[in-house]
């Protein structure tokens, strides 16, 4: 499919002025190139909102992680561009509590590596690892004369704590894209782990972040076969790991697996480094449903997080953790609760049906698309990307957080032989089993910009 996605967009550019041209171009294409298995659905609309092209596109079918479009774009009108994540940790009589907001990005390596802090000597610094981030609040409580607390709370309240998806693969529930999902998330909800040869076959070296609370279990083996390479499994609703295979050299990239209740993972996270700093904690524990809001003075920084740095993340490198901590964050924000998949989904499929004028062939599962549930029309995915594009509150933060073809993202690679002085691609894809998903928009050089979508199921 991807040699036809290709040839659809520069396709869409004269959209305006030959549609019915161009539906049948379309229609040729897929008979063509398309699989000979399976649906192939498309949706093409001028910059005027106007469909163009319609090819099953009232066919309801399974997104992937084009649901993302219909995430980020809910994120931005209910949360608004200007909101941002906020995780603060603060002191509250004899405990300190670390007070979450659903931050898919607090810890995140990939934009610690971007971030830019000052230290107390007025040097400013580019980059930072997990372990400065945490040594931030555990210098904080140094400074503030902390020597004991009698516990540690992790306030992960504003999200529900059904953590996995019903619909999520259980045997896939340790890979990084099937990350938990929590009121309080650290390092994408991912424990990296380095590994180097050993005599029985290899042996874990270090982990990121670092922690001793883990249990790694090495059925590791002698090598006597050409495969090279270690595997890590987690137990279900635990943190104990298990490596298997063996290593002729040492891992250069590491190895990652998600981990188990990400908000308690964190708080004995950040209770190791409180006590190597000298601080003494004692019990270590969620904030109970019944608790009234915790009160207290900052200890260290409040970590923020703009949503346009979040859409981006979730759009441009297609994170699955980040567009469900969206969805559970704006289910929040329209019910007062605590964000779930119910209030979340309710809440986008009321939004685009506000915009767009009925949801007909919506149904929405899960944020992310990885859920086999989640059911579209390309119709419906065209008219919501055309009316984000044209609200000026929100449409170039929209634009801004799509990969851009040829540049950018999981199309990095593809569109390069359209000619950039003529059009730019920006745009989502989606792959799970059996679908294939591309929508986005052709950003032209005369103004224009028309909005495509194009599923496959069953291939």
């Amino acid at each position: 499919m991807r040699n036809l996605t290709a040839l659809l967009c520069p396709l869409v550019l004269s959209a305006s002025a030959c549609a019915g041209s161009l539906q049948e171009e379309v229609r040729g294409l897929v008979a063509s190139m398309g699989p000979r298995k399976g649906t192939v659905a498309i949706s093409v609309r001028d910059s005027e909102g106007r469909e163009v092209v319609n090819i099953r596109g009232d066919e309801p079918v399974r997104p992937a992680s084009n649901q993302k479009l219909l995430t980020t774009g809910t994120a931005l009108r209910l949360l608004g561009p200007d909101f941002a994540f906020q995780t603060r940790l603060v002191r509250s009589g004899d405990r300190l509590v670390v007070i979450g907001d659903g931050d898919p990005a607090f810890g995140d390596p990939e934009l610690l590596k971007d971030m830019t802090y000052t230290t107390a000597d007025g040097a400013v610094h580019q980059g930072m690892s997990v372990e400065l981030l945490l040594q931030l609040w555990t210098d904080a409580a140094k400074a503030q004369g902390l020597q004991a607390v009698g516990e540690l709370v992790v306030d992960d309240r504003v999200f529900d704590r059904g953590t996995c998806h019903a619909d999520w693969p259980v045997d896939q529930l340790h890979e990084s894209y099937c990350a938990e999902v929590a009121g309080v998330n650290f390092h994408v909800n991912r424990l990296d782990f380095w590994g180097a040869p050993s005599p029985r076959g290899a042996e874990i070296t270090r982990t990121e972040p670092a922690c001793r609370f883990i249990s790694i279990r090495n059925e590791t083996r002698p090598g006597n076969t050409k495969d090279d390479g270690l595997w890590i499994q987690r137990e279900v609703d635990a943190n104990n790991f298990t490596i298997r295979g063996f290593l002729r050299k040492p891992l250069q990239a590491p190895v990652g697996v998600t981990v188990d209740n990400p908000s308690a993972f964190f708080g004995n996270l950040l209770a190791e480094r409180l006590r190597a700093a000298g601080v003494q904690v004692g019990a270590v524990r969620l904030a109970d449903s019944s608790e009234p809001a915790f009160t207290g003075t900052d200890v260290g920084p409040v970590i923020r997080t703009p949503l346009r740095s979040a859409i981006t993340r979730c759009n441009v490198d297609s994170q699955n953790l980040y567009a469900e901590c969206l969805l559970k964050r704006f289910g929040h924000a329209a019910t007062g609760a605590p964000g779930s998949w119910n209030n979340g989904t309710e809440a986008m499929q009321r939004q685009v049906a506000s915009r767009v004028g009925g949801a007909a062939g919506l149904r929405a599962a899960d944020g992310s698309g990885l859920s086999r549930e989640n059911r579209v029309t390309t119709s419906l995915m065209t008219a919501w990307v055309s009316d984000l594009i044209q609200d000026r509150a929100v449409g170039q933060v929209f634009l801004d957080s799509l990969a851009v073809g040829g540049k950018s993202g999981t199309v990095n690679k593809r569109f390069r032989d359209l000619d950039p002085a003529l059009a730019t691609v920006r745009c989502k894809t989606g792959y799970i089993d059996g679908v294939c998903s591309l929508s986005g928009v052709v950003d032209c050089a005369n103004g224009h910009q028309p909005a495509f979508s194009v599923i496959c199921n069953g291939f």
